[in-house]
């Protein structure tokens, strides 16, 4: 970050300062990290307090979070009209909800606790909905790990100070406090810096005059969709042939059925050994079906004698006027395509 050793400087005042004049406060209490995260996307700019009052509202209406995580985004916006960006808000928790279940198959974090930080890290930016902050606040309030997260009115009075670089992403100034700050000593300046930002900034932030934080949308474009829809068509087709070929094994085979298989199946849904024994399996049938068929006087899924199909295949005779002995117009009499002469009979 640009100008990191004036911004380390800055910051050790502000802490200093901070210390004397708001003395001791009151810590946000270490919860596990499924409520940390549902809390992290409402308080990013709302106050703590409001964060927790909306969070109750939402356990109310459910047993546990599992119920939370299968409740339309749309009904949960209605039980929390009042917040700003309420949808947006719900769909993110929903988002986050489901995307832990579908990695975990619970909604449950502490497996986290027994993994390296880096793995860790990694792990938070696979989950949908989240943003910098709410990752930070999962780390330090969920997991006891050190982070810095900076909420929207943090971020804003932190460039303000001059802190943190005015230019830098929300990512690299929380990266940046936690190099200066130690680990021992993360949470009291969460909670010191917190209650002086939003002393500070609170109207501006209420105004939405300050920087925004908000997680990456999902992808909605019909684009997207479309691809989403064709990828599970593709992968519920490459099921079936392969369950189409387990059962072969067993079955006496089917030369057309086997035919059309080989020809329809997506082959980079297949695993390798799939593969290859789908194509074998189709080329034999193939070569059954040729042989078969040209012993009745057939091509390959055909039901017309040869001679017919050429006589078919055959570009059509074009009609042109002739003579006949007794010096009359004859019409109707089928000539070859290129203009040949009519001949006279």
């Amino acid at each position: 970050m640009r100008g990191a050793t004036d911004c380390a400087r800055r910051l050790k005042l502000l802490f200093s300062s901070l210390r004397s004049k708001l003395g001791k406060v009151a810590r946000p209490p270490a919860t596990d990290p499924i409520t940390q995260m549902i809390l992290g996307v409402l308080s990013r700019d709302t106050p703590e307090a409001r964060a927790a009052e909306g969070l109750g509202r939402l356990r109310t209406m459910v047993v546990d979070y599992n119920e939370l995580r299968v409740i339309p985004p749309i009904e949960l916006a209605d039980l929390l009209s009042d917040f700003a960006d309420a949808r947006l808000k719900c769909e993110d928790i929903s988002r986050a909800l489901n995307r832990v279940f579908a990695l975990e198959h619970t909604l449950s974090l502490d497996r986290l606790t027994r993994l390296p930080r880096k793995d860790v890290l990694a792990y938070l930016e696979r989950i949908d909905g989240l943003e910098p902050y709410t990752r930070g606040r999962v780390l330090l309030l969920g997991l006891r790990q050190h982070a810095v997260p900076l909420d929207e009115a943090m971020w804003a009075l932190a460039r303000r100070e001059r802190i943190v670089d005015g230019r830098c992403p929300l990512d690299e100034a929380q990266r940046f406090l936690e190099r200066q700050i130690a680990e021992e000593d993360a949470l009291e300046f969460f909670a010191l810096f917190r209650k002086h930002a939003w002393n500070e900034m609170g109207p501006a932030v209420r105004k939405r005059a300050v920087a925004r934080i908000i997680s990456v949308p999902p992808d909605r474009t019909s684009r997207n969709m479309l691809q989403m829809v064709a990828a599970s068509a593709a992968a519920i087709a490459g099921d079936d042939l392969v369950a189409h070929v387990a059962e072969s094994d067993l079955a006496e085979p089917d030369p057309a059925a086997e035919a059309r298989a080989g020809a329809l199946a997506p082959a980079d849904d297949l695993a390798p050994s799939a593969r290859r024994h789908a194509s074998r399996t189709a080329s034999k049938s193939a070569a059954r079906a040729t042989g078969s068929d040209a012993r009745r006087g057939r091509g390959v899924g055909e039901g017309a004698p040869a001679r017919a199909r050429t006589r078919a295949a055959r570009p059509a005779a074009r009609v042109a006027p002739g003579h006949g002995k007794s010096g009359k117009l004859r019409t109707g009499r089928p000539t070859r395509r290129g203009g040949a002469r009519p001949r006279r009979i």
